[in-house]
């Protein structure tokens, strides 16, 4: 037994001030009090909250985070892709051996800043000459591995990808990322999904990289491949792919997928920037959820996703880091929360003007519906029998300590910066302390030391 003490700790029902935590030898929680009788055995100066999901992710991304902040001599104006060329570049030259140490200091960071479940949105698959590996799984492997061992969970989501474009065969850029035929597709997701059967740390989902990677028929079949897995795509990112949908099958991307597949509530779309009022509302009747990823979306220049309204209307949404200009949960609320701000001209405009409080709102749902994203329905948090899993907010704030319980989350939300997620704790045990992982140091070196960064 095992009893840990919180300034506070933010349940369900909200914040129970002072809390203490009790938890058994495998780290779950057997009870969880304002009041205690026994010794207590962790004394922290600070407040759990629970972790939330990173519901969109493609790690080898992160090896380029931060720069293409510039435009190369000769070409002339940046946008989304040409940013894609410079990302192909990078996709052209890693290992499996370097994907596994970029997704392991990853995943160690997403741990420091809140993150405990990552949706890893998986296609670099092929081998330098577009072959397949000894091992067809190799890159995926190496991806689970590489959660497995800093400790997050992992929820790996192969993609197909098959056309460079609408009615366009494979293109030799995208080579790394392609199966020769949708059998071939689900041949892997099925060897991923025995493999991995019995490890409760990981999910295999599956889906599509995007409705202009695929053929209609395809599409059709991947959609309604598995009604129990976690299904994800991006869709409707920039408007020339919505120009180039319309062209080519006759309707705007929602639209169509909408009308002519069977989305249902286990489909993710990612981005969903740039949808019409009855796209919006066919979202929500299939009752999919729309993971979004305000600071990639803002760095690549996408566009605003209609938050205030989807959320009037209903709708289901959760947020991810996607290519890691940021990592940080909040951060991502609080861009998508101020872009709306700013064209509204207006305040607190996801609550659309109703009494209430807009930090509470995001975090119930970026948890819901996040988790909902990696697979698993269970949106209970510090109840007894769980994991004990927290995230530990730094007591020594000033801000955290001059306001009640009524004000602290969205302190924490609004006005705090990642260095205040001092702790994560993981079934009882401490992954990331004093606002470090536990193997800092060793992955540190080991992401440093990576050849193709000194290139």
């Amino acid at each position: 037994m095992r009893v840990w003490q919180f300034k506070g700790i933010y349940l369900k029902q909200g914040w129970l001030s002072p809390a203490y935590v009790t938890t058994d030898e495998s780290g779950k929680i057997t009870n969880i009090s304002d009041q205690h009788s026994a010794v207590v055995n962790e004394e922290i100066n600070g407040f759990a909250i629970p972790p939330v999901t990173n519901a969109h992710s493609h790690a080898f991304q992160y090896g380029m985070a931060g720069l293409t902040e510039n435009i190369p001599q000769g070409q002339g104006h940046d946008n989304f892709w040409s940013w894609r060329d410079r990302m192909y570049r990078l996709a052209d030259q890693i290992t499996p051996d370097q994907m596994e140490s970029i997704a392991k200091m990853l995943y160690a960071e997403m741990l420091r800043v809140g993150y405990n479940h990552v949706v890893e949105f998986h296609y670099l698959r092929n081998d330098e000459k577009g072959n397949n590996y000894s091992n067809p799984n190799e890159m995926a492997d190496r991806l689970i591995s590489a959660a497995l061992k800093v400790g997050i969970k992992i929820t790996l989501v192969p993609v197909y990808y098959r056309c460079s474009n609408f009615g366009r065969g494979p293109s030799e850029a995208q080579r790394r990322f392609q199966f020769s035929s949708i059998d071939s597709y689900f041949k892997h997701i099925e060897s991923l999904s025995s493999t991995y059967a019995s490890n409760s740390e990981v999910t295999i989902g599956y889906g599509l990289h995007s409705m202009r990677a695929a053929t209609a028929k395809e599409i059709k079949e991947i959609i309604s491949y598995n009604i129990h897995l976690p299904c994800h795509l991006h869709i409707s990112e920039q408007m020339r792919e919505v120009d180039a949908c319309v062209k080519y099958l006759g309707a705007r991307p929602v639209e169509w997928l909408t009308t002519e597949t069977e989305v249902g509530s286990n489909c993710h779309l990612v981005h969903s920037t740039h949808i019409t009022n009855d796209e919006m509302n066919a979202i929500i009747r299939a009752n999919a959820n729309v993971v979004i990823c305000p600071s990639t979306e803002g760095n690549l220049g996408d566009g605003f996703f209609p938050i205030s309204e989807y959320i009037k209307a209903g709708g289901r949404w959760c947020i991810g880091s996607d290519s890691h200009i940021t990592l940080n949960p909040f951060e991502e609320v609080r861009l998508l929360d101020y872009g709306q701000r700013l064209i509204k001209q207006e305040r607190n405009v996801l609550l659309n003007g109703q009494p209430g409080d807009s930090a509470e709102l995001a975090f119930q749902t970026i948890i819901d519906n996040g988790r909902q994203a990696t697979g698993k329905d269970a949106c209970n948090f510090f109840e007894v029998g769980d994991d004990f899993d927290a995230l530990i907010v730094d007591g020594r704030s000033p801000l955290m300590n001059r306001v009640s319980d009524e004000g602290r989350l969205a302190t924490i939300i609004y006005a705090l910066d990642s260095r205040s997620i001092n702790g994560h704790i993981k079934r009882g045990e401490w992954l990331v302390k004093s606002g470090i992982h536990i193997n800092y140091d060793e992955l540190l070196e080991e992401f440093s030391n990576i050849s193709l960064f000194h290139n």
